[in-house]
């Protein structure tokens, strides 16, 4: 323990420094998955050609990701941002 104190507050529950650049390439990201998915699939509603676990890995894994350090956070991103994109938010 005491050897990790050298590195600082890293991990589980420690603030990932985002910044206003990451926050416009994941808008970017979205504009680009919800505006290439404008196909109406017969039977069901809008946003059903939305490829919504592709959408979700991209934002977590690759525009947040490499921010996060521990794998317990990118768990708990990964998982509110399951919360939101999905079909039932439209």
């Amino acid at each position: 323990m005491q050897e990790r104190r050298k590195f600082g507050p890293l991990g589980w529950n420690t603030a990932p420094e985002f910044s206003s650049g990451d926050f416009a390439c994941a808008l970017q990201t979205l504009h680009m998955f919800l505006s290439g998915a404008t196909t109406v699939v017969p039977g069901q509603g809008p946003g059903a050609s939305i490829p919504w676990e592709a959408l979700t890995y991209v934002t977590g894994q690759i525009n947040y990701g490499g921010r996060v350090t521990d794998d317990n956070d990118r768990r708990l991103l990964m998982c509110i941002l399951g919360q939101y994109y999905q079909p039932a938010v439209r």
